[in-house]
């Protein structure tokens, strides 16, 4: 699960966790330069089912993605500059980013930060290519003083490769997400989450760890927003981890709700930005 959104689930427990069967649907667009000169631009929809057994959420998506360039390839942590077929590219540019000082001394040398050169047929006309379908099953429970505590689990299915904005490997997840009221309508929330990628042919993927901070609010006429900061460890050697801040509003009204998420990325590996619109349908009880 990307980093925030089990958060942003436990933020309105209620109103926008599945109850019963529940149809879900999202619209995003996401856009940066990443590690590279050329700008890659990904249109995504994707459409999922949960259903709410008790404490457990089951959830299945598949995204579509329409993209701009293969350097960037979707995951279910995100978008991730592997540089698709130039992924030996990027992983000799990491590790020629730096090296170990003279001896003993462990000083860490920076030997470049321009952008990665990849070949110009990497990028140009847009091409439309079905995802790697994600499937997630998160657990919660309420502790006292309204405090809610939930853990997931998340596989993203290897059926995208290089050539259609994947990495053609399994990609396993495990979460933890606390959120606590502070009054007025308010709750705060942490998660955090561990990767286990899988590794491209000539790109080795660390296994990363996220963690996001958020201040959410729900009122009682069904709208809310939230504010959160997220980040984590290095993916790829000799580059830093992703780092963005965001913010969004929601809104219930019966058995429907959407929520709308933009957020601005502050570190090489994150998108310049990115505009999310999620929206669900509870289909019964």
């Amino acid at each position: 699960m990307r980093p925030g959104w089990l958060v942003l689930a436990l933020l309105a427990p209620g109103p926008l966790a599945a109850q019963g069967i529940r149809l879900d649907g999202g619209l995003g667009v996401t856009s940066g330069t990443y590690l590279f000169e050329e700008r890659t631009t990904t249109w995504s929809v994707s459409a999922g089912l949960a259903a709410e057994f008790g404490a457990f959420t089951l959830r299945g998506s598949v995204p579509v993605y329409r993209q701009n360039s293969t350097l960037v390839a979707g995951s279910a942590t995100g978008h991730i500059p592997t540089g698709g077929s130039s992924s030996g590219t990027v992983a000799d540019s990491g590790r020629s980013r730096g090296t170990r000082g003279g001896m003993g001394s462990g000083a860490l040398v920076a030997l470049s930060h321009g952008a990665v050169e990849v070949p110009a047929s990497a990028s140009g006309e847009y091409q439309t290519a079905l995802g790697d379908p994600i499937l997630a099953l998160s657990w919660r429970t309420r502790g006292g003083r309204g405090t809610t505590i939930g853990l997931g689990a998340t596989v993203k299915l290897p059926v995208a490769d290089t050539a259609t904005f994947g990495t053609g490997e399994w990609d396993v997840g495990a979460s933890a997400a606390l959120s606590h009221p502070v009054g007025g309508g308010f709750l705060l929330g942490v998660d955090v989450a561990y990767w286990r990628m899988g590794d491209l042919e000539t790109l080795e993927l660390r296994d990363p760890i996220y963690g996001s901070a958020s201040l959410g609010y729900l009122g009682r006429a069904g709208w809310g927003g939230m504010l959160v900061a997220s980040g984590g460890t290095a993916m790829v050697e000799g580059f830093d981890g992703p780092l963005s801040i965001g913010a969004g509003v929601h809104r219930v009204s019966g058995a429907r709700s959407w929520s709308v998420l933009s957020t601005v990325g502050l570190s090489e590996t994150s998108p310049d930005f990115s505009i999310a619109l999620l929206w669900g349908v509870r289909l019964s009880r």
